[in-house]
């Protein structure tokens, strides 16, 4: 972990500088600053769209990254930015971290509780509400039945 911190917090400045300092000789000092205004100019845009978003999802919280990346100078920042605008780099990010936490939660045994808008409670994620009718069974063993939807019962 500190590895990764040392690395973004001093490789990422010195590798912004080194990239800065190749689009100057490429384009020019005036074409890269203007580069970088725009840059800034449309993060500030992504992040104002993406405030506005309703409701707010985690497509919404990685297009106000997105945004932070666009706003803040550097080339390589603005790139990484540019590719979070494109939706199946985003589908890709979400997935990424959704397996990294779920990972993480089941390594400390803790249980993911999601809100029911239906119900207005919290429900355990790996519970599907719902009851199994068993229509018959079937010699080899299996069982069959089909799942029939109901709203949590209250326990109290």
């Amino acid at each position: 972990m500190l590895l990764l911190v040392l690395l973004v917090f001093i490789g990422g400045p010195i590798l912004e500088l080194y990239v800065g300092s190749l689009v100057v000789e490429a384009v020019g000092f005036s074409t890269a600053t203007l580069l970088l205004l725009i840059a800034a100019v449309a993060g500030v845009l992504v992040m104002r769209m993406a405030w506005r978003r309703r409701p707010r999802t985690s497509d919404s919280a990685l297009l106000m990254l997105a945004g932070v990346l666009l706003l803040l100078p550097g080339f390589v920042s603005d790139a990484v930015g540019l590719l979070l605008l494109l939706p199946p780099v985003r589908a890709l990010v979400r997935a990424w971290i959704g397996l990294r936490v779920e990972r993480r939660l089941a390594s400390w045994n803790l249980t993911v509780l999601r809100w029911d808008d239906r119900s207005g409670r919290l429900l355990r994620t790996d519970v599907v509400p719902g009851e199994v009718v068993d229509d018959e069974r079937p010699s080899g063993g299996a069982i069959e039945g089909e799942i029939v939807d109901r709203p949590p019962e209250d326990d109290a």
